[in-house]
């Protein structure tokens, strides 16, 4: 190529690994993007949500029931007002405990329990440090 029309070919080149770029961003925020709910605004407000939810909640103290010989998870997330059964298979968080904040995501089926495909366990905000009467001496 000689003349003018290497410039051109340069431009278009830009333009189309600009455009690329773009289009991946784009999917990548359309395909992470997922609607947040609280336990009541999915009882009562989003029963019949379109597509995954994520559901923000505590674990109900006593609701925790594990199958460890098929990963199976069932538990109750709570708002404080309402609560919600959920339902999940695969690897458990850790952290994941009664009475801790979780995350899940999944859809709320016919018979009104939470299908989780995804489960996350938050950390504790507040630092409890060791007793130090239980410290080993080192």
């Amino acid at each position: 190529m000689t003349g003018p029309a290497r410039p051109v070919a340069f431009v278009a080149g830009v333009v189309v690994v600009v455009l690329a770029l773009a289009y991946l961003v784009y999917g990548g925020i359309q395909q992470g993007a997922t609607y947040w709910v609280t336990v009541g605004e999915l009882r009562h407000e989003h029963p019949a949500a379109p597509g995954p939810v994520r559901l923000g909640g505590t674990v109900v103290p006593g609701s925790v029931a594990w199958d460890a010989s098929h990963q199976h998870l069932r538990f109750a997330v709570t708002d404080g007002v309402d609560a919600i059964p959920v339902r999940y298979s695969g690897v458990v968080p850790d952290i994941f405990a009664e009475g801790r904040q979780v995350v899940v995501e999944g859809r709320l089926s016919a018979d009104g329990v939470f299908a989780a495909t995804t489960l996350l366990a938050k950390c504790p905000t507040k630092y409890n440090p060791a007793d130090p009467q239980k410290r080993v001496p080192g």
